[in-house]
């Protein structure tokens, strides 16, 4: 279980852990820049073969989700003509896990997270307390994606994410509702949250809250991940074949307002 007090704390000893470590080499030759699939995905031409490289230890929106283009806007400026390629492994469809860096030496993985424009992802590499320092900062400050407004116009509501459970007791896969997150109202006023979400690193967990959803002033709901009945204070994911929704590893949970703008966020 992680509480908002801790999570100051975890991110110092994190990036604490990392001071001193070698990052990596940056390569020597550069290679052709095919094209741009999206913020985290390009096609570089590597020994002749066109070849599609996945930017290792980021995500950005989807196609189609807010700020999608901004992101492919930006990876397409800095990758330019060409990039310099660190990896060596490949992800489940077969595509290339790379830092990618610029001629003149800028990794452009770290620079689209330090931008707002990419979310950190906790996977085992070598840059990652970097990168999840970067995104902490970026947050911070509110650039990019990160802006109060910048999937639209954002709400006067005062809701924060209180605590999570990312552990559930025994076999997270057996026990999807022993893993939840807890949202809490912190203004003055009853907030509607039908249209709201919440999402983790990934790409396929999002939650939606029901339409006619209200929160109270002083109120909090409990969002387990498997299935079950609703109430004013208990929504369910609807994991009900006990897939798992938080990491145990670590992973970061994301709040989003009706416009989709972040309203807050919690790393683990």
């Amino acid at each position: 279980m992680v509480k908002r007090t801790a999570l100051l704390v975890a991110i110092a000893l994190l990036a604490t852990a990392c001071n001193g470590a070698a990052a990596p080499t940056v390569p020597a030759g550069t290679e052709p820049v095919v094209r741009v699939l999206d913020g985290d995905s390009l096609v570089v031409d590597v020994g002749g073969t066109e070849t599609e490289v996945r930017l290792l230890g980021i995500n950005t929106p989807e196609r189609d989700e807010c700020f999608d283009q901004e992101a492919r806007a930006r990876a397409r400026e800095l990758a330019g003509e060409r990039v310099r390629l660190a990896g060596g492994d490949t992800d489940r469809f077969g595509r290339l896990l790379a830092y990618a860096y610029t001629e003149d030496g800028t990794l452009i993985n770290q620079q689209l997270v330090a931008e707002g424009m990419a979310l950190a992802l906790s996977t085992d590499h070598a840059l990652e307390a970097d990168f999840k320092a970067a995104e902490q900062d970026a947050f911070d400050e509110r650039l990019g994606r990160w802006q109060t407004d910048a999937c639209g116009p954002p709400g006067d509501t005062d809701l924060a994410i209180e605590e999570l459970n990312y552990d559930a007791p025994g076999d997270d896969s057996q026990n999807s509702n022993g893993e939840w997150i807890d949202i809490i109202n912190e203004g003055s006023n009853a907030t509607a949250l039908g249209g709201w979400s919440i999402q983790d690193e990934s790409s396929s967990h999002r939650f939606r809250f029901p339409d006619g959803f209200v929160l109270s002033s002083g109120a909090r709901v409990r969002i387990s991940s498997g299935c079950g009945t609703p109430s004013a204070d208990h929504l369910f994911w609807g994991e009900c074949d006990g897939d798992a929704v938080w990491s145990n590893s670590g992973d970061t949970a994301y709040l989003l307002d009706v416009s989709g703008n972040v309203v807050d966020r919690f790393a683990f």
